[in-house]
Parts: C-alpha cells; sequence; structure tokens
C-alpha cells in the first residue's frame, strides 16, 4: 500500500516536472522568435560619446582647416567575447580623434562581418560625422543582434573609419581600421 502511495505521489510530481521543464524550452523559443522579430530589419547603429580627458592629460586639440583627420587610437572589442543565437553581442571601440572644426567633413564607418571561412556576411554603413564633431576621445558601441541560424563558430569584425569632403569628388579615404573576433557558441 505505501509504495502504490509513493507512486501515485511520484506520478503529479514527474508530470509537473516534464511539464516545467517542456514549459522552459517552449519559453526558450519564444524568447528566440521574439528576439528574431524586434531585430529583424533593423540596422545596428553605433554611438559614440565623447570622454573627459583623464587628470594631467590634455584634450586633444582641432587640426588646421583642411587637414585629413587623424585616428592614432582606434580599438574594439566584444562584450561578452561568445555568444550563442537569438543574443545581442555588444561591439565596444576606444576611439580618438584628430580632425578639424570644418563642417564639410565627412566621417563614415563600415562594419565588415566576416564568418570564419573569410566569407563575408553582412556590411554596413553609418555617418558618424554628427556625433564625432571634435577632436577627442570617444568610446562607442553597437549592438549586434545574433540571428538564430547563426551557426556555432569564429566570426570577424573588421571596422573601418574613411573621411571625405562635403563637395570633393576625390573618393573616401581610410584613416582608420581595427579588427576584432568573437565567438558563436551552440545553443544547448
Amino acid at each position: 500500500m505505501q509504495s502504490r502511495i509513493k507512486i501515485l505521489c511520484a506520478t503529479p510530481f514527474a508530470i509537473i516536472l516534464t511539464t516545467l521543464l517542456g514549459g522552459c524550452a517552449g519559453m526558450e523559443e519564444r524568447s528566440c522568435e521574439m528576439h528574431e522579430a524586434q531585430t529583424r530589419g533593423t540596422k545596428p547603429v553605433t554611438t559614440y560619446t565623447l570622454t573627459e580627458p583623464k587628470p594631467g592629460e590634455s584634450a586633444p586639440r582641432a587640426l588646421p582647416v583642411g587637414s585629413v583627420p587623424m585616428v592614432p587610437t582606434y580599438k574594439i572589442s566584444f562584450k561578452p567575447g561568445y555568444t550563442k543565437p537569438c543574443t545581442t553581442l555588444t561591439l565596444h571601440k576606444d576611439v580618438v580623434i584628430l580632425r578639424s572644426d570644418e563642417a564639410s567633413v565627412l566621417l563614415n564607418e563600415v562594419r565588415e562581418f566576416y564568418a570564419e571561412d573569410g566569407t563575408l556576411i553582412a556590411t554596413s554603413t553609418q555617418d558618424i560625422g554628427t556625433q564625432v564633431k571634435r577632436s577627442g576621445s570617444y568610446v562607442a558601441s553597437t549592438p549586434l543582434p545574433i540571428p538564430k541560424s547563426a551557426p556555432p563558430g569564429k566570426y570577424k569584425i573588421v571596422s573601418k573609419l574613411l573621411f571625405e569632403r562635403r563637395g570633393d569628388r576625390r573618393p573616401a579615404i581610410q584613416i582608420a581600421r581595427a579588427d576584432g573576433y568573437f565567438y558563436i557558441i551552440p545553443p544547448q
């Protein structure tokens, strides 16, 4: 009789546990579908923020009118360095830009996203001139949504800064480049 009661009590527990685990898997799938729906068709946007000089350092000065901008520091990193599909990875940048204060200076950022075998997956271009209007040290971040279909592996981002002058017919000049790697791990 006692063993029969244990079986009867264990059965509802097993059913509840199975339901909960199945529900969690279903919630993860719904969460992934929501992530896909929210990020579908949206273009990742980099946000630049001017930082204050460290104590004892002077702020970078503006270059003379007509100068080509210079970028002595252009570093990228990922937080975290690995992720799963249906998440958003954040690309962080530390940048020092020296430029003139001219309104005719155009700055564009180009991001190229490569698979481990070197296949170009996507390219994105963004005008950052309205955010980087003067010489200085900047921090920047770009949210990178990782789609459900992204296979596990090592990926590379190439980020480039291009300069051109409004009204000038010359092609854009690359003034900086940074490469960074991150990993996509299997969902389970």
